[in-house]
């Protein structure tokens, strides 16, 4: 999903536009990796193709903010700070 600004200063994943060629990538996963991915799909009841795909732009946008100085953070809807994310490296 690509993400995108509202003008709020809220990311916005949207689905990527139709591309005219798509690649294959095989992964290898531990069963617990797996499993994770496996349960997510579910939960979320769509594919472990799409949890990548979610992860992919949620990844980008988390980089792409720290790299500018800026905090990752989980918040409630008040703005009160649950917890602050940091990425490795």
């Amino acid at each position: 999903m690509a993400p995108k600004n509202n003008g709020s200063g809220l990311a916005v994943l949207e689905p990527p536009t139709e591309e005219k060629t798509e690649k294959r990538l095989n992964l290898i996963l531990s069963a617990g990796v797996f499993d994770d991915l496996a349960s997510l799909a579910k939960e979320r009841r769509t594919t472990m193709t799409e949890i990548v795909r979610l992860a992919l732009g949620l990844i980008k946008v988390a980089i792409r903010e720290a790299n500018q100085g800026h905090k990752l953070v989980v918040a409630k809807e008040n703005g009160e700070v649950i917890k602050e994310l940091i990425l490795p490296g």
